[in-house]
C-alpha cells in the first residue's frame, strides 16, 4: 500500500529508460512532495485524481489517459517544476490493436444458437491465458484459477462474457469471483447447456490497446462428481494459452494427455506427470481447444 510519502528521485539508466513513470518518479522525488501534497495541490486546479491513481502512475502500474488526464499531466509539470512537455511528451501512444478474429463461444465448442449463448460485440480481447485446475483424490475438479491478459478493443472497454461448463443439474453451481482486477457479475446457469455465464467486468475501464491482467476463480461443491477431463476454450488467437492440472499428491493419475483442436484438425500430446501436475501449452494458437484428459 502506497502511504503518500515521497519517492526516491533516481535519473532512468539506458536507453529507453525515460518513460513517463520514471520521469514522474525523478521529478517528485526532486521536489520531495508527497502524494497527498500532490493530490491536494491538483484538486486545488480542479482535477479529481486520488492518490491510489497517482501512485500507479509513479510505479508504472497504469499510465494516464491521455485524453482525460493530459491537462493533469500539465498541471503536474507546473506542480513539480519541470519544463513543459516534460512529462507530457513522454506518454505512450496507443498499442496496436490486431483484427477481430474472435469466434462466439457456442461456435468454437459448437453448440447449438441460444440467447443464452449469444454474446455482444467484444470490446476487450484475450491475449494470453493461464489455467490452473486443482483435482483431488476422488478426481473431483476442486477449484479453477484463470489468469487471462486483455487488451482494449476501444477506449472505454470494460466487459467480456465469459463461460464455465460442467454444471450439472442435481449439483450446488461453482462459486465463481474475480481476485485480480474485476468483478464477475450478471451470474446465470443454464442446466440444459450445463453451463454458466458470468460477466467479467474490470475495475477500471481501459483505452484502445491498453492492457491488464485479471484473475478469476470457481470453487466447485464438495458434492461435485468425478470428472476425467476440462476443456479451456480459446475464441480467439492469443499468444499463448497455459493449462495446469494439480492432482492431490496422494493420488496421481496413472496417464494424462491433452488433445488440441483448432482449424478443423486436432493433435494428441502425452503429458508426463511432474510432482502431481501436468502442464501443457500452446503459442500463437485459437481459435480452439485445449483438453487435458487423465485416467487412474
Amino acid at each position: 500500500m502506497d502511504d503518500g510519502s515521497p519517492g526516491v528521485g533516481r535519473e532512468p539508466q539506458g536507453v529507453g529508460a525515460a518513460t513517463f513513470d520514471a520521469l514522474l518518479s525523478v521529478a517528485i522525488g526532486r521536489r520531495g512532495l508527497s502524494l497527498r501534497e500532490l493530490q491536494q495541490r491538483l484538486e486545488e486546479q480542479g482535477f479529481h485524481i486520488g492518490t491510489s491513481t497517482l501512485s500507479m502512475w509513479r510505479t508504472g502500474a497504469r499510465g494516464p489517459e491521455r485524453e482525460s488526464s493530459i491537462e493533469a499531466i500539465r498541471e503536474l509539470e507546473q506542480i513539480l517544476q519541470v519544463e513543459r512537455g516534460h512529462l507530457t511528451d513522454a506518454l505512450a501512444s496507443p498499442r496496436r490493436v490486431g483484427p477481430d478474429r474472435h469466434r462466439p463461444f457456442a461456435t468454437v465448442f459448437e453448440l447449438p444458437p441460444s440467447d443464452f449463448t449469444a454474446e455482444p460485440t467484444p470490446e476487450l480481447f484475450e491475449r494470453s491465458g493461464a489455467v490452473r485446475v486443482f483435482v483431488d483424490q476422488d478426481s473431483r475438479i476442486r477449484r479453477t484459477v484463470n489468469r487471462t491478459l486483455w487488451q482494449g478493443r476501444r477506449d472505454g472497454a470494460r466487459d467480456a462474457v465469459i463461460f464455465y461448463g460442467s454444471i450439472f443439474p442435481d449439483v450446488a453451481p461453482p462459486q465463481v469471483r474475480g481476485t485480480l482486477g474485476c468483478d464477475l457479475v450478471d451470474v446465470s446457469i443454464d442446466p440444459e447447456l450445463e453451463l454458466l455465464r458470468a460477466t467479467l467486468r474490470l475495475h477500471a475501464p481501459l483505452r484502445q490497446g491498453e492492457l491488464v491482467l485479471t484473475e478469476r476463480e470457481s470453487l466447485r461443491p464438495t458434492e461435485m462428481i468425478p470428472e476425467y477431463a476440462i476443456t479451456t476454450v480459446a475464441p480467439r488467437r492469443q499468444a499463448e494459452i497455459i493449462v495446469h492440472i494439480a492432482f492431490d499428491p496422494s493420488h496421481p493419475p496413472r496417464r494424462c494427455w491433452a488433445l488440441v483442436e483448432a482449424e478443423g484438425r486436432s493433435r494428441t500430446y502425452s503429458l508426463v506427470p511432474r510432482a502431481s501436475s501436468v502442464m501443457h501449452a500452446e503459442f500463437d494458437f485459437g481459435p480452439g481447444m485445449i483438453t487435458i484428459q487423465w485416467e487412474w
